[in-house]
């Protein structure tokens, strides 16, 4: 127990230390053209406010319309855009305040506010054509990497875990236990593209059919990491300046976790241990007594 106490005081002291020279930001290590989250002009970059959030969130989910950027018919025009043939506007309303002096009762001039309540039609991206909105569209340039992956693939392949490429965010899906990822392409190193999808898999342990890891987010995601980390240093992936500082970044997000119980970092730990025991396995061989002792450390370390 000594020693689990010194560890523990020496990784708040790493933490505390790593956060007095800075917070270092997250990183995506992807390229995408991912629109606003909410509903935004994509000629002016204003956004939209009140109850035309609501209405055009509504339109977006009517339509399926993955995209949260709109603008009137002259707006796209102005840009060189046009709406397609048969498309049908969604109505939005535009209310402000305007002075003016009137004469009051006495005859004398008071200014008073004017309501002013206008209705305007806009339309969904997803609804125009235009150079602009192809630009905003195009597909990035896609790297090609000349760095060996036969290990990785031969570890990524045996778990048969569904991997579908294409997509604009790096997730697993457990009610369809799949995971989704950009194209390695799109990746700014090979190594971030390796290291995101050992992130995913580690999540892609947790069901009950295979090692029934639950517990809360904070915990997920710190060992969802570490049990990246370990399969690159199990596969032989090195970890790039930026990559490493990506890791640090992400473990520094759930600093105010760790200091509050120590014990999550060593039960995220010890489950990382037991995740990469068992994707390995499929490529590798299980090894009993690793995963017996992992499990016995990982009991300690529970919460």
């Amino acid at each position: 127990m000594q020693a689990q106490t010194e560890i523990r005081a020496q990784i708040i002291q790493e933490l505390e230390r790593s956060l007095s020279e800075g917070r270092i930001v997250w990183r995506k290590p992807w390229v995408g053209h991912e629109g606003p989250r909410l509903p935004t002009n994509f000629v002016t970059k204003t956004r939209y406010s009140g109850v035309n959030t609501m209405l055009t969130f509504a339109a977006e989910a009517r339509n399926n319309w993955p995209i949260s950027y709109w603008a009137t018919f002259n707006q796209f025009r102005s840009i060189g855009c046009h709406i397609r043939k048969g498309e049908r506007a969604t109505k939005i309303i535009y209310f402000t305040y305007v002075k003016k002096f009137v004469k009051d009762r006495n005859g004398d001039e008071v200014e008073k506010s004017i309501p002013i309540f206008r209705v305007f039609s806009i339309f969904n991206i997803s609804q125009a054509q235009g150079p602009a909105i192809d630009q905003f569209h195009a597909q990035p340039v896609l790297k090609t990497f000349d760095d060996n992956r036969s290990e990785f693939d031969a570890v990524v392949n045996a778990t048969e875990a569904r991997i579908d490429h294409g997509n604009e965010l790096a997730a697993y899906l457990p009610l369809e236990d799949r995971i989704i990822m950009p194209d390695v392409g799109r990746f700014d190193s090979w190594p971030d593209y390796a290291a995101t999808t050992f992130h995913e898999l580690g999540h892609w342990t947790q069901p009950k059919h295979r090692l029934n890891i639950e517990w809360t987010r904070p915990e997920e995601e710190l060992f969802a990491e570490i049990t990246s980390s370990y399969l690159m240093a199990a596969v032989g992936i090195p970890h790039g300046d930026d990559l490493r500082k990506n890791n640090k970044a992400y473990i520094q997000s759930w600093a105010a976790t760790i200091k509050e119980s120590p014990k999550a970092l060593f039960a995220a730990a010890s489950k990382a241990s037991l995740a990469t025991d068992y994707i390995l396995s499929f490529s590798r061989g299980s090894d009993a007594s690793a995963a017996e002792s992992v499990e016995e450390e990982a009991a300690v370390a529970r919460p």
